[in-house]
């Protein structure tokens, strides 16, 4: 090419061709659509808009996206996310995830029924998964499963640029029956609480107890929590002493819930006096407990009308704002007519 600024940018392609920047995380932010127009001054800037108008738009355009903001946040704190199928990894997604984060997931997931995983390669702990649609097995995709670390890996790596985890490794999911998303699956500035710091739980402990469902769920929880632990136990000989203790403490305190789940209840051993003693204490005690629990829940119930009536005032705020700054600028142009009116009836 003669043209050397040409050469140049090509050249240095890599650092700018999103294509080649698939494994850095941007968030799926982009300031310009497809069509090369700007998102954040849509509707705000005309190829005539003057640099004076360009600082009084840009206010503009930050309010605007301020309000859909605010709006955002109150569809995703007051409504509840239409679910397409019985996944409890969908119901979980719909609690943790913002709205919108959470139609993204939801079409990845529903797109997992037409894009089975078939599995390729297997050594060990890591099985290699081909994933395609239907039909179209030119476009398949590679997905690599740590079952010991519950990782997996695409080749498509949308969530490493948009924390959003992709078809396929939800497909490779299913096949494997992981009924909830791995928490290093759940980027914290997608989910509700972003803002407010709260903790994530990520867990499925709504389901019932009774089901073979959540068995499964109970099981991958458990095991995911035990690779954390292997994980910081094996790092040091000092660590993995500590470890083992408490292994050992576990396994006794799992060994005593066991008997005492199965095993005779205690109020039977003893006399008829002492029982009734026992049954009275447990019936206060109990009654503390709800009566703490009652105060609990009020308290949760509170703060969450609060939170909403917070919402709604920022939105009923913005709103107001909008309307007092547009009659300011009908009084300006008012203004601005009258003395044109009265310098004209001068001359």
């Amino acid at each position: 090419m003669n043209n050397e600024w040409l050469q140049s940018m090509y050249s240095a392609r890599q650092q700018w061709v999103p294509v080649y920047m698939r494994d850095t995380f941007f968030g799926e932010i982009s300031v310009t659509d497809k069509s090369g127009g700007n998102l954040f001054f849509d509707g705000h800037l005309t190829a005539m808009t003057t640099i004076q108008m360009l600082i009084k738009q840009y206010e503009k355009a930050v309010a605007s996206w301020h309000d859909k903001e605010l709006k955002a946040d109150y569809d995703t704190t007051n409504t509840t996310p239409v679910l397409k199928t019985p996944s409890p990894m969908e119901k979980q997604a719909g609690n943790l995830y913002t709205r919108r984060i959470f139609m993204k997931f939801q079409e990845e997931l529903v797109e997992t029924l037409a894009n089975p995983a078939t599995k390729v390669d297997d050594s060990g702990t890591i099985t290699t998964y081909r994933v395609a649609k239907f039909g179209q097995d030119h476009k398949a995709r590679t997905v690599s499963f740590n079952s010991f670390e519950m990782k997996a890996s695409c080749s498509c790596q949308m969530f490493e640029y948009s924390g959003i985890i992709c078809r396929h490794i939800l497909a490779v999911f299913r096949a494997k029956n992981v009924l909830t998303l791995p928490s290093q699956y759940v980027l914290k500035r997608w989910t509700r609480n972003a803002k407010t710091g709260a903790a994530v739980d990520e867990r499925a402990s709504d389901l019932p107890n009774n089901t073979q469902e959540s068995l499964n769920v109970r099981y991958n929880n458990l095991r995911q929590e035990a690779i954390k632990y292997v994980e910081e136990g094996a790092k040091s000989i000092h660590i993995y002493n500590v470890a083992m203790d408490a292994l050992r403490e576990a396994s006794s305190k799992l060994a005593i819930a066991k008997n005492q789940s199965s095993g005779p209840t205690h109020g039977s051993t003893l006399s008829n006096g002492a029982s009734q003693e026992l049954h009275a204490a447990e019936g206060t005690q109990t009654q503390t407990y709800q009566s703490a629990d009652m105060k609990e829940k009020k308290i949760q119930e509170m703060t969450a009308e609060l939170e909403n009536i917070n919402h709604r005032s920022e939105v009923y705020r913005s709103n107001l704002l909008a309307v007092l700054k547009d009659i300011e600028e009908q009084k300006l142009k008012l203004s601005v007519k009258v003395q044109n009116a009265r310098l004209s009836l001068k001359e």
